[in-house]
């Protein structure tokens, strides 16, 4: 019986059939646009080792075992091109085709901004229908720009038509690092917002669970984790660091909960930086909330 989950990961050549595809996307233009640390283009290869390293396939929190998971990894989109835009449209077309193969996919990232192209490749795989989300984040990111950025992913996809407002939730936007404008849009488009001071009041679980009831409302949805979201102390190797954040309970309980509900057929960790890691410490937090995300695949 497999002990690690490193035994239970096989090339997606070797496992056309699987409960999982792991992706790589090797990005960080997007983060520079918006001011940010260049470094996450490193993101996925640093969560893979981690992700290889030490989890091991039982829970003991949940009593569950992951032996039987058969997990699939695509490998790093290829993202080298000079155009940006044609970068986004490749991760858009192998998104959709990974997503019409697996019922669910895992980005290892990566600047936020990918989040603009999975997602239009996730409506693309459900035959172009709209779909619901959830952003667990320090920053809204719905910034009106006419460049994709890291700062414009889920403004993009809600003006464009890709993501409904009434089916999006925001859980951890930070009290001073969110405009009154951005704000203003996210409630003008019904979607709703959980800052981290409720977090912080009352934990994760019951925010995560209406998000997830709120999300899937429209039928498929995902859950976009920006590592950022987690405080400097627990994850300093990040785009942009943050004193306050969730905590590593808050962020492997979210994860779980996403990795129960079938409906969630994209999963995302975002923005690690390794740059700037302390002794790997945020690529395996990184590795920990995806195997947590398994975990609740597993226990489904």
């Amino acid at each position: 019986m497999p002990t690690f989950l490193r035994e239970l990961i096989q090339p997606a050549a070797e496992l056309p059939e699987a409960d999982v595809c792991l992706v790589g996307l090797p990005l960080d233009f997007g983060t520079v646009l918006e001011g940010g640390r260049a470094g996450a283009v490193n993101a996925p290869d640093a969560i893979r080792r981690e992700l290889r390293r030490y989890h091991k396939t039982y829970n003991l929190e949940h009593d569950i075992s992951l032996e039987d998971l058969r997990i699939a990894d695509a490998g790093n989109l290829d993202l080298r091109r000079a155009d940006h835009a044609l970068n986004h449209e490749h991760i858009r077309e192998e998104l959709g085709a990974l997503l019409r193969q697996y019922p669910r996919v895992v980005v290892l990232g990566g600047s936020h901004d990918g989040t603009y192209s999975t997602v239009r490749g996730l409506y693309d795989a459900l035959g172009g229908e709209c779909v619901g989300g959830i952003n667990l984040d320090a920053h809204a990111d719905v910034k009106d720009r006419p460049i994709i950025s890291s700062g414009t992913p889920f403004g993009k996809l809600l003006r464009e038509g890709f993501l409904a407002g009434k089916h999006f939730v925001e859980i951890g936007l930070h009290s001073n690092l969110n405009t009154r404008e951005d704000i203003a849009f996210l409630r003008q488009q019904q979607a709703r917002i959980v800052p981290l001071a409720a977090v912080q009041a009352d934990g994760i679980v019951a925010p995560m669970q209406g998000a997830l009831v709120r999300a899937t409302g429209a039928g498929a949805a995902f859950v976009s984790f920006d590592i950022d979201g987690c405080a400097e102390a627990y994850a300093p190797a990040v785009s942009a660091p943050s004193a306050d954040g969730f905590t590593p309970r808050q962020a492997v309980e979210a994860a779980f909960l996403a990795g129960k509900d079938p409906r969630v057929r994209l999963f995302e960790v975002v923005e690690l930086n390794p740059l700037y890691d302390r002794d790997n410490q945020t690529a395996r937090l990184a590795a920990t909330i995806i195997t947590a995300f398994l975990t609740g695949v597993a226990g489904g």
